[in-house]
């Protein structure tokens, strides 16, 4: 049932005893019941008060009820206004219409009536109240995930505009930013978290094979399909793909995403029966996809097909001011995983965090915070910052895609749980207690294992 408690009202009437005794029963539900007696005292009530609603006799000096509500509906168009009189000429009908007020209340007034028809009139207040209260909470969970400088809120509120959206979306940022973690978020809070987020880097997967791998193909469609084989895209049916580096893709399969986008259809290789599918995309690249398409290595349509909206991440250079709390963000999250007790940072440790290029951007953070905290005792010094940094410059980056073919057979067992693990890992960005999860391994078998293959 609509509350009506969370609502205040304006009850216009010229009939002194009337108004009073309306107004004492409005009371009885609205949170405040402003009282005027004519439709300029009103406006000034209006303004001074801001009520949820109005409700209004049509006849009245000074200012009628036809002239109150043309004002209003030019100030506060979405304010309901309710006409309660005992005129029903057709002429006030008419006009009620024009001014697409909320309810039409005839004197005299039956209760049952008269609250049915503020109720009805009040659930769209009550439905925008919700909506910004779960939207300033859903940026508030979304700031949290990504960070509270103005730059990374700015991200935030468009997220949570575009998340519950069908666009596509094209992330831009540099290498390191976090467009794999923010494509996680999007499809998280869309009404599709239920279903499947499928990732594709089209930068690690041949030319060859990313139109099967996307599309799927038939048996003897080329040397080596030995059986039919689902796409990515029939994997993410009615959820969320993402194509990482996007910029990667090869004209040939451009020409395909494009028809995929356009008509929601797509062909498998080596067959001529269209398939539909129901899939959202988003895209992310670290170049400037106008300028690529400029340069003529990007189709322009497919361009604006897939950047319905483009969400720029900042850079970790352009946010000095944030590398601190995400290195204290990311020192729990690792301790947590670990198991180990929160070790604090020195001020030299500090000071050489803030001090950074950071030319890998929070992806480097991150790791270098990773390593000096399993290194590392209860603080973590400058020594340890610049250790972990020297070996993060080298430390290859975890990705999901196909980079290193299983050992061919014959091989050991070993060798093939090696293998797996170090899929497992790529697969899950480099998350241990996801990937162990994944696995249905307890974690501390899985970090045995880890320690073992020296991973």
């Amino acid at each position: 049932m609509t509350d009506l408690k969370q609502l205040t009202i304006l009850i216009v009437e010229d009939e002194n005893d009337l108004r009073r005794e309306t107004a004492a029963f409005l009371e009885l539900y609205f949170r405040n019941v402003y009282q005027a007696a004519e439709g300029r005292q009103a406006l000034a009530l209006f303004d001074s008060e801001k009520p949820d609603m109005v409700i209004t006799d049509i006849r009245m000096p000074i200012m009628d009820g036809i002239e109150l509500a043309t004002c209003l509906k030019k100030s506060s168009p979405d304010t309901p206004i309710v006409f309660c009189t005992a005129f029903t000429e057709t002429d006030y009908l008419l006009k009620a219409i024009e001014l697409q007020v909320a309810a039409f209340v005839r004197k005299p007034v039956q209760v049952s009536e008269l609250i049915a028809a503020l109720t009805r009139a009040a659930e769209p207040v009550l439905l925008r109240r919700q909506i910004g209260t779960l939207s300033s909470e859903l940026t508030a969970l979304v700031d949290g995930q990504l960070g509270r400088h103005p730059l990374q809120q700015a991200v935030a509120a468009q997220v949570v505009r575009v998340a519950p959206t069908t666009y596509n979306v094209l992330l831009h940022g540099e290498t390191g930013t976090g467009k794999s973690h923010l494509a996680s978020i999007i499809h998280s809070l869309s009404p599709r978290r239920d279903k499947p987020f499928v990732t594709i880097q089209l930068s690690t997967v041949p030319i060859h094979l990313s139109d099967s791998l996307l599309f799927g193909h038939l048996k003897g469609a080329f040397t080596g399909a030995d059986r039919s084989r689902a796409g990515l895209v029939e994997a993410a049916e009615s959820g969320t793909l993402f194509l990482d580096d996007i910029e990667s893709c090869h004209a040939g399969v451009q020409a395909k995403l494009l028809r995929m986008v356009e008509q929601k259809s797509f062909t498998p290789v080596g067959s001529n029966v269209e398939k539909r599918h129901d899939v959202r995309i988003i895209s992310a690249s670290n170049l400037d996809l106008k300028e690529e398409v400029e340069a003529g290595r990007f189709r322009e349509d497919l361009y604006y097909r897939l950047a319905d909206i483009t969400i720029t991440l900042p850079s970790l250079r352009q946010m000095p001011e944030a590398i601190l709390p995400l290195a204290h963000k990311f020192l729990r999250e690792t301790s947590d995983e670990l198991g180990r007790d929160l070790p604090s940072l020195a001020d030299d440790a500090e000071a050489a965090l803030s001090g950074m290029p950071w030319p890998g951007n929070i992806r480097q953070l991150k790791s270098i915070i990773r390593r000096a905290v399993l290194n590392a005792d209860t603080v973590i010094t400058g020594a340890d910052i610049a250790l972990s940094a020297g070996d993060a410059v080298h430390q290859p980056v975890l990705t999901t895609g196909i980079e290193n073919p299983p050992p061919p057979f014959p091989c050991n067992m070993v060798d093939r749980e090696r293998w797996s693990i170090e899929q497992a890992l790529r697969f899950c960005d480099g998350k241990k207690m996801k990937t162990a999860e994944m696995l249905d391994m307890s974690y501390n078998t899985f970090r045995r294992k880890l320690e073992k293959y020296g991973l």
